[in-house]
């Protein structure tokens, strides 16, 4: 809109208020907050006033606010290891369906930032707006660095772990893949095709690494695999990866498989080997864990290991809503799914 030589601009339009809605509505602000936070000694006239002024004038409540006001503790957060593995956004998603349904508010928040060198640390600004927000319960998914230092907050909230290991002395459950089952279907799977020799490349450090680790190797081991199975060291970088594969085949110490502690780590060993110039399946099969969305693209075809992400989510969801209504029959400790083997093209 064109304006006249000497006209001032408008004044930027001010966003309403619960006083606004108050005036028109012709009721006092406190009436309107109760509204607004299901309170129960409001009238029906008098709410259906309010909520029409809140709507003639556009405006929304705070949940922020409400969430720090005494009695309105609806909002979970969830707070995710990192945002680039697909795994965690099929969790995110089953446990933020099921507080939906339970009538909660979800807050999602990443608890890793970028070190600025190619690595992850703990994203710290983040945890001091979680503490301020003070929200009703907590889940935290995936393996999260220096987890102890959530143990401030943890001790006063109820707090559940899904897809790690890590905990505080506080968490009320822990809700995770068997990862000894998955192993084991995986090498019962290679051993009944003929497959003599296998490596797992895992990702250095983390305990969800380690406990792969360790399941693989008390599979091999059940079934006397011997010296012909053993574990390729990696970073969890896909340098780190590309540089296991390129040791195996300096060494001239290529297996006929290759099992990954994850999916990302399983097409990283992919790409590694394809650019050797070794087919997959034909010169070395592979095979995942996770069995998030990348497996299923034909392109890449992996086979992996279904930790059935949706159930780990709203088990982890359940076992929350559980601790807050104090219900002694909801699972704590730690709960172990059962996963599947998902059969594809890599192996």
């Amino acid at each position: 809109m064109e304006r006249t030589p000497g006209e001032t601009p408008d004044a930027p339009v001010r966003p309403p208020t619960i006083r606004d809605v108050a005036r028109v509505a012709g009721v006092s602000k406190s009436l309107v907050s109760l509204v607004f936070t299901n309170g129960d000694n409001v009238s029906e006239e008098r709410r259906l006033r309010v909520l029409h002024a809140a709507a003639q004038l556009g405006y929304r409540p705070n949940l922020v606010a409400q969430s720090l006001s005494a009695g309105r503790r609806d909002i979970v957060a969830i707070l995710v290891s990192n945002l680039h593995n697909p795994l965690f956004a099929e969790i995110v998603g089953a446990a933020k369906a099921r507080l939906a349904e339970a009538g909660r508010r979800t807050m999602i928040m990443s608890a890793q930032v970028d070190d600025g060198a190619g690595g992850a640390v703990l994203d710290r600004d983040n945890l001091d707006v979680l503490r301020d927000l003070r929200p009703s319960g907590l889940i935290a998914v995936g393996t999260i660095p220096e987890f102890r230092e959530l143990a401030a907050l943890t001790a006063m909230i109820p707090t559940v772990v899904a897809s790690a290991i890590d905990a505080t002395d506080d968490v009320v459950a822990t809700v995770r893949t068997d990862d000894d089952a998955g192993l084991d279907l995986v090498i019962a799977h290679l051993a009944a095709r003929g497959v003599e020799r296998i490596a797992f490349v895992g990702g250095d450090g983390g305990t969800v690494a380690a406990a792969r680790e360790a399941a693989f190797r008390a599979a091999v081991e059940a079934r006397q695999f011997g010296g012909r199975a053993w574990v390729e060291p990696a970073a969890f970088t896909e340098e780190g990866v590309r540089e296991a594969v390129e040791r195996l085949l300096a060494e001239d110490r290529l297996p006929q498989a290759i099992v990954a502690f994850n999916d990302l780590t399983a097409v990283a060993v992919i790409t590694a080997l394809e650019t050797a110039g070794v087919p997959v399946p034909g010169g070395c099969r592979v095979v995942g864990y996770d069995d998030t969305t990348l497996a299923g693209i034909p392109r890449i075809s992996l086979t992996s290991v279904d930790p059935d992400n949706r159930r780990i989510g709203r088990e982890a969801a359940e076992a929350l809503l559980g601790a807050q209504a104090g219900d002694p029959d909801q699972p704590a400790g730690e709960l172990l799914i059962p996963p599947a083997l998902v059969v594809r093209a890599s192996a």
